[in-house]
């Protein structure tokens, strides 16, 4: 058993306690929860500032970038290879 702060009156409450007997804000699943969004230390952050969004989108960039170029060198390289073929005896 822990003891946790109540984030509404900043009593120490057991992590297994269902609220905070002070003021009875609801203790859930064993940690408690910012009473509104930006309070507290663990608010939610919004996606684009989420860990690691910006190292995704830089990789679908350069992907999307870079696929459409290997996909054309791909095809003139064949075509090449087909022409030579083809042309000479």
């Amino acid at each position: 058993m822990a003891l946790i702060r109540c984030p509404e009156c900043s009593r120490e409450v057991s992590s297994h306690a269902p609220a905070c007997p002070g003021c009875g804000y609801p203790i859930q699943a064993g940690t408690a929860q910012s009473p509104r969004p930006g309070a507290g230390p663990h608010a939610p952050q919004p996606a684009w500032q989420s860990p690691g969004v910006w190292g995704r989108i830089a990789t679908v960039l350069g992907a999307w970038m870079i696929v459409p170029w290997i996909a054309r060198l791909i095809f003139a390289v064949g075509a090449l290879v087909l022409g030579y073929f083809m042309f000479t005896k």
